[in-house]
């Protein structure tokens, strides 16, 4: 596997397998404007995946949890599809 660094260096290491995290710096550009997040720019949501604004949701690896992996992501998509539904039958949108 070949490193290349910041600072534009190449470094060579010889690995059986690799595991490549994409980032761990939330990026939600615009779409977060307004919404209470933390210190490092995460949503804050309750369990049913609301955020600060009412009928705003956020799900996946731009939320505030303990574990960001594939499987919770989905799992966070899957819970908010059913309380956003309930939540629009609530007010007459369904």
């Amino acid at each position: 596997v070949l490193l290349k660094g910041k600072d534009g260096s190449v470094k060579e290491i010889k690995a059986e397998g690799v595991f490549i995290a994409v980032g761990t710096e939330p990026s939600g550009g615009t779409i977060t404007e307004g919404l209470k997040k933390t210190q490092g720019g995460y949503i804050i949501t309750d369990d049913k995946m609301q955020t600060s604004v009412k009928g705003v949701y956020a799900v996946g690896d731009i939320r505030e949890k303990e574990l960001r992996q594939i499987v919770t992501a989905a799992a966070d998509g899957a819970i908010a599809a059913h309380c956003i539904e309930k939540y629009l039958e609530n007010i007459g949108g369904v």
